[in-house]
């Protein structure tokens, strides 16, 4: 697994694909969906809010170093995902965050690293002013075009150095808010700083009831703390995978379905298909209802299931 894991991350691994090819990838994935397969589509929004299958955020960032030669780093945690950047052996690294993702039957650990400043980073031009971001939530994107998925996001008045303009995009040095994925067994990773001993909690001496002088107390005893436990999914009759997916949002009408709310295909003919039920607590998707969407998050499908079941992790409005 290692050999072909490095293999993918090599300087050979997958990159981003050209525009021209973007629509006809999306058209194969919406057949794909029709027909019962879990596709990731590639139209891209141009702002939103950012995402994971099993992850360990750090409180703070932690340090590593490259080990392998020309490895990818790429802008999500997939072999699939477009590469941003490539790292060289002995490269010091900032690692935020560590993910698990199954990918093709087989977990794969990534690390979200803070970008190199050779990574390229895009901006939409008419959002940029004097140098600053004039929207909020400014997507930056690993090319220049909606077809490229996003690396981070600016907030209103954030500066950006401008290195290249390209049309409507403005190529961008990277930002503290810009960040890559890349595979873990490429990079030693320093052990985090031991946390200071909690003080010891003072004890109650205990004492005998003067009401019994001859009666034994038993001083009370607290419960052990157990170690944090991560679930995971160990049913072989789900297949539970990290996706992206395009399409329209919509109520569901039957009573039985394991889900209010689901993902279609725009309308052919004026025909549509469902692609996957949707559910996402905490978040109300009725502003989005008959809107062109893309979702982020984790599908679970069972064995026998027709549609599988996404929970949001992020949506964004597509324009």
């Amino acid at each position: 697994m290692k050999r072909s894991l490095s293999l993918c991350n090599s300087a050979f691994g997958r990159a981003a694909l050209p525009r021209g090819h973007a629509r006809q990838l999306f058209v194969l994935g919406l057949i794909l969906a029709c027909a019962g397969s879990a596709g990731v589509a590639i139209c891209r929004a141009d702002s939103g809010g950012v995402a994971a299958t099993q992850s360990s955020p750090a409180t703070a960032s932690t340090h590593g170093t490259v080990k392998g030669e020309r490895s990818n780093v790429r802008s999500r945690p997939s072999l699939h995902s477009e590469v941003v950047a490539q790292l060289h052996k002995g490269d010091a690294v900032d690692v935020l965050e560590r993910k698990t993702v199954n990918e093709h039957n087989k977990a794969i650990d990534w690390l979200r690293i803070a970008l190199p400043e050779t990574a390229k980073c895009y901006v939409s031009a008419r959002h940029v002013t004097n140098g600053s971001a004039d929207v909020d939530n400014l997507n930056v994107r690993c090319g220049p075009g909606t077809s490229y998925r996003e690396i981070g996001q600016l907030a209103r008045g954030a500066r950006v150095e401008i290195v290249e303009k390209k049309g409507e995009w403005d190529q961008i040095k990277p930002t503290a808010d810009c960040s890559g994925w890349i595979a873990a067994e490429l990079v030693d990773v320093e052990a985090a700083p031991a946390a200071p001993a909690a003080a010891a909690a003072p004890q109650t001496v205990p004492t005998t009831p003067t009401g019994n002088p001859g009666a034994i107390v038993t001083p009370p005893v607290a419960a052990p703390i157990g170690p944090s436990v991560s679930v995971v999914n160990t049913d072989p009759d789900v297949m539970v995978t990290y996706v992206v997916k395009d399409g329209y949002l919509a109520a569901v009408t039957e009573s039985n379905a394991p889900a209010s709310y689901e993902l279609r295909t725009p309308e052919m003919d004026r025909l549509s298909s469902r692609m996957a039920y949707l559910e996402a607590p905490g978040t109300d998707l009725k502003k989005y209802l008959g809107k062109h969407v893309r979702i982020v998050g984790i599908q679970r499908w069972h064995k026998g299931d027709r549609y599988p079941v996404i929970t949001i992790e992020r949506i964004d409005m597509v324009w």
